[in-house]
């Protein structure tokens, strides 16, 4: 793809830094940090800068390992730098992300964003990850993840010339794969590396999925809606309407219901899916669960798809949409342990929660509560309290300790490809990624999935953005965390004493979200030292007119 130089230049990351004494609690800035560290140093600079996926650490010597999902989730990681970037103000590895952002634009050929086959690495176009490669290059539908990475760029960057003809480019090739079938369209599981992935040679049928447990996922919406994400930001900026039309067809066919309810065939074999499907759970006889985005097999899966169709509900103003999100995430909530933030990802199967779906669930929870549609600030700080930052891995002592109980690795364990593996440094370079898998008390066996980091890592960044927002001189506070932003700083003292401090800056308003938890008649306000009371607004405790600390 051609474009301009301009493309690979650093960021310019603006802020003001200046010293505090703060408590000893949760800092997301501090997470995001070492977020970055395990990121940047799990990027393989001589492999076209792909992170290596895999993460082992319960073996003697712990290992990374590429896998055909490097390329995939490439660019999930290119955002997340830049998102981790901005929560911290850390210029560490700033060469890596240049280079990992040009190698992800020339990946993109003919509106495409393409894997290419190459002999020497065929694990990058298996989908298993084996040796045994597909010899053809390949597609995910128009690059979704790509196109939402782009759109990142630009609105960070703010020179559209530069994103615009990429970004159009994608869209259009978006398009032209897509199979359009009266008011709806869709992609086929083409079974050509990863699931619905295009072939160089053109889809060899044009078929259409006919249940969410097709695919090597069990999750057929979310291969059909991860357009829709970007598609629809992208129309949001730019009013292009193919853009719109497009994500409007993928949205009908991701909503129909034989994806969704606990009740599938019980005669159907689940062919195709892999063993995250498992079997089904039933609905009750009285449910409807087609209408109320009840699902089975794979959340992380499953969410991807319910956090694009919620942002074309509000960029279009769909509340049929909007009521369907709502009920799926309600629904979510009522398989899994809401006040310990554990999700159950594959009730089904497995009983266990996904590095991924603990991002997904604290950015879900948000874009719900700013839609409108209902107040889940206290289940995301239920998540990010608790198994979001214990599912990132920080301590390299117990990693050690892990490392030297495990065994040494088989011979027959071992690539056979040199450059596929590396033992160097494993636990300093990663530490700061999330692990794969969890239970609601330990992580057994820890082991990382790079999906998750880049999943978690977006959930740091979701929950320190919604901390704060600010509108003129008004600023809502909706998480009781440290936070430091340009309108007031937030020293928070929980879980440790029941105590938050708010420096205000030049806000003339706050409005202080309390959590269900707390008892309203025991909350005591003072401002400068001064006893005062605020106003309830909804679950918000308004105080104005000072502009002394708040506390």
């Amino acid at each position: 793809m051609k474009t301009t130089k301009a493309a690979f230049e650093p960021f310019t990351y603006s802020g003001q830094r200046y010293e505090a004494t703060v408590p000893d609690t949760l800092d997301l800035a501090e997470r995001a940090e070492l977020a970055l560290n395990g990121i940047g140093g799990t990027i393989d600079a001589e492999m076209r800068y792909n992170m290596f996926f895999h993460v082992y650490y319960a073996f003697k010597t712990p290992y990374l390992s590429h896998h055909n999902a490097d390329i995939t989730c490439a660019p999930k990681h290119a955002e997340v730098i830049h998102l981790l970037r901005t929560i911290c103000g850390s210029d560490r590895y700033m060469e890596i992300e240049v280079g990992q952002r040009a190698d992800l634009i020339s990946r993109i050929q003919d509106g495409l964003y393409w894997r290419v086959y190459d002999p020497d690495f065929p694990w990058s176009n298996s989908y298993s990850g084996s040796d045994r490669a597909i010899k053809e290059d390949s597609a995910s539908p128009g690059g979704a993840t790509m196109l939402r990475t782009l759109l990142r760029w630009r609105d960070w960057d703010g020179r559209t010339t530069v994103w615009d003809d990429i970004i159009h480019a994608l869209v259009k090739g978006m398009r032209r794969i897509a199979i359009e079938r009266d008011d709806y369209a869709y992609y086929p599981n083409g079974n050509v590396c990863e699931p619905f992935c295009y072939p160089r040679s053109g889809w060899p049928h044009t078929e259409e999925p006919a249940s969410e447990a097709e695919g090597g996922e069990g999750a057929v919406t979310c291969y059909q809606s991860l357009p829709i994400y970007g598609l629809i930001r992208w129309y949001a900026v730019s009013g292009d309407r193919d853009a719109l039309d497009l994500a409007t067809r993928l949205a009908r066919f991701s909503m129909k219901p034989k994806f969704w309810g606990g009740l599938v065939d019980p005669h159907d074999e689940l062919k195709g899916a892999s063993s995250h499907a498992g079997p089904p759970l039933p609905d009750p006889v009285c449910f409807a669960g087609h209408e109320q985005g009840h699902w089975y097999s794979h959340f992380h899966a499953r969410d991807l798809t319910l956090r694009a169709l919620l942002e074309y509900a509000m960029v279009v103003g769909d509340d049929r949409i909007l009521e369907f999100v709502r009920r799926a995430y309600e629904f979510t909530r009522s398989l899994s342990i809401p006040r310990i933030g554990w999700v159950n990802c594959f009730p089904a199967r497995l009983n266990k929660c996904e590095g991924c779906a603990l991002g997904d669930m604290v950015d879900l929870g948000i874009r719900l509560s700013d839609a409108g549609v209902g107040d889940y600030w206290d289940d995301v700080d239920a998540v990010v309290r608790n198994h979001l930052v214990e599912q990132q891995l920080t301590r390299a002592d117990l990693l050690e300790q892990v490392a030297a109980a495990s065994p040494v690795r088989k011979p027959e364990e071992r690539s056979p490809h040199p450059r596929r593996e590396s033992e160097e440094n494993v636990i300093a370079r990663s530490l700061g990624i999330f692990a794969g898998l969890s239970l609601p008390a330990s992580i057994p066996k820890p082991w990382v999935m790079q999906c998750c980091t880049a999943n978690g890592s977006r959930g740091l960044y979701c929950a320190w953005e919604g901390i704060v927002r600010q509108d003129g001189d008004f600023a809502r506070i909706n998480l009781l965390l440290n936070r430091a932003a340009s309108s007031l700083d937030i020293d928070s003292y929980l879980p440790y004493e029941g105590k938050v401090v708010i420096h205000n800056k030049h806000m003339r308003r706050v409005a202080v979200r309390i959590p269900s938890w707390v008892r309203r008649n025991e909350i005591r306000v003072d401002i400068g030292g001064a006893p005062r009371s605020g106003v309830w607004v909804g679950n918000y405790l308004l105080l104005a007119g000072d502009q002394s600390p708040f506390s």
